[in-house]
């Protein structure tokens, strides 16, 4: 079960300092994912599925194919904010990148 626990901006701000590449931009956080290798980014976008399905936390994904690059923005719409479940989503994404690309 995620956990919705509004975050202040200083809150936010803190986490960031250490989600590695991930911003703050307006009441999202977000990362662009750069993959070079087509098996991997296939690999990620399951594990995004996976994280989806498994903290029914549901980011916004653009998949830029020409670039290779995947932006997540997360947010807890009906908070109308960044929770703690944003950082635990984004904590989520970074080890599963870690994981695929060893």
């Amino acid at each position: 079960m995620e956990n919705k626990t509004p975050l202040t901006k200083e809150e936010v701000l803190k986490a960031l300092e250490d989600l590695e590449d991930w911003q703050l931009e307006f009441k999202c956080i977000t990362r662009r994912f750069y993959i070079e290798d087509w098996a991997k980014i296939t690999a990620f976008l399951k594990e995004v599925a996976n994280a989806i399905e498994k903290t029914n936390h549901h980011p916004d994904i653009i998949f830029h194919t020409a670039t290779k690059t995947i932006t997540i923005s997360t947010t807890t719409h009906s908070y109308g904010g960044i929770t703690q479940a944003d950082i635990d989503l984004a904590k989520t994404l970074n080890q599963s990148l870690k994981k695929i690309l060893g």
